[in-house]
């Protein structure tokens, strides 16, 4: 996966990522949260937008000692699917600006909108 040089990771946008996981009700304790962040920002630093989920997970497979992409999308796919429904459904629409649907809580799909977000707030 190429890097585009010209983009660097702030402190500030690791934090955003994971209060945006916070608000959509997500336990950012769990691994799955922590590998989500990591995603968001390996999208952040790709090339270009399109990217294979499974690159992004051994990318953080071989980030993280130990663990395999399988591991790593597993996690992802837990956090997503124990998430407060309750603070989903709240925040869904603030967060991303646009109508809460479940069909957005895939693993890919949720990095890629998040990612969105934070490239948006760099333009900014």
């Amino acid at each position: 996966m190429q890097k585009n040089i010209n983009i660097v990771i702030k402190p500030k946008q690791i934090i955003t990522i994971f209060n945006i996981l916070r608000d959509i009700g997500l336990n950012t304790s769990h691994r799955g949260a922590k590998y989500i962040n990591k995603a968001v920002q390996i999208l952040i630093l790709a090339d270009n937008d399109m990217i294979k989920a499974k690159d992004v997970y051994t990318s953080i497979s071989n980030y993280y000692d130990n663990i395999t992409p399988k591991q790593v999308k597993n996690d992802i796919t837990y956090t997503l699917n124990s998430r407060v429904e309750e603070k989903t459904e709240k925040n869904f629409k603030r967060v991303f600006g646009f109508e809460y649907d479940q069909y957005y809580f895939t693993n890919k799909i949720i990095i890629e909108e998040i990612a969105r977000i934070i490239k948006l707030e760099n333009k900014s």
